[in-house]
């Protein structure tokens, strides 16, 4: 697809999400991908993190998925070009470095770090695709910045209590195929300017296999839509129960 060759997207996760996302960019023709984790690949995690196998046991993960990354773009014939960034984004991450991108896409396996893009892309004014799966239900959603409902409309803050992630609670892997997929549409609709593409929850249930999107509405009270979130201050990201 000739229009995405230019275009410059952060995949902030190398996991299941990141993962089933990614291969879906790479093979689309997405110019540039950045890929940023600073995990290793893990034999419990390979059921749902599909670039891995066992020989890339206790490698960096954003080493082994650019690689792979790249090797899918060849296979579709596009130039992808694939750059690994072995990091975690936390709240020292500047608005300026996200400008450098026309897309983040988070696939984070806890709600700190979901919170913090969903503020730090609306800081910087960069549309941001966001999901979640645990167990067998999972969701995601689509954010412009002044101009859709973002994390917070949905979910307002951190949940209390201790981080029921993926890594705590399990998940299994096809409803991580399934978001991956959902985000990976979300993604290109938003880079060929289909702004419609935001501003929808989209919720899948693998037990029943049904398949729900709501439109949400910007909230007026939404601390980060309201413009009262102007800065990624360390303290918002902690969990709630270690914060309090």
């Amino acid at each position: 697809m000739t229009g995405l060759r230019d275009k410059r997207v952060l995949l902030v996760g190398a996991g299941g999400l990141g993962c089933a996302v990614g291969a879906v960019l790479a093979r689309s023709g997405v110019g540039h991908i950045d890929v940023a984790d600073d995990d290793l690949v893990a034999t419990s995690n390979l059921h749902r993190q599909l670039l891995y196998t066992t020989a890339d046991v206790g490698r960096s993960k954003v080493l082994v998925a650019c690689e792979r990354l790249q090797r899918e773009a060849e296979m579709a014939e596009n130039l992808t070009r694939a750059v690994a960034r072995e990091m975690r984004l936390d709240p020292s991450v500047s608005p300026e470095f996200l400008r450098n991108f026309d897309l983040v896409i988070e696939g984070a396996d806890n709600f700190p770090t979901k919170f913090l893009l969903a503020d730090a892309c609306a800081i910087a004014g960069v549309p941001c695709v966001q999901g979640g799966a645990v167990r067998w239900a999972g969701w995601a959603l689509g954010s412009l910045p002044g101009a859709s409902a973002c994390l917070r409309c949905v979910f307002e803050d951190i949940p209390d209590g201790p981080d029921r992630g993926c890594s705590a609670a399990g998940v299994v892997g096809p409803v991580v195929g399934v978001i991956g997929a959902l985000q990976a549409s979300i993604a290109l609709r938003l880079l060929y300017g289909d702004s419609s593409a935001a501003g929808s929850l989209y919720h899948y249930d693998g037990l029943t296999g049904s398949l729900r999107a709501t439109g949400v509405k910007r909230v007026r009270a939404c601390r980060l839509c309201s413009g009262e979130i102007r800065d990624l201050e360390a303290e918002r990201y902690l969990p709630r129960a270690t914060a309090a």
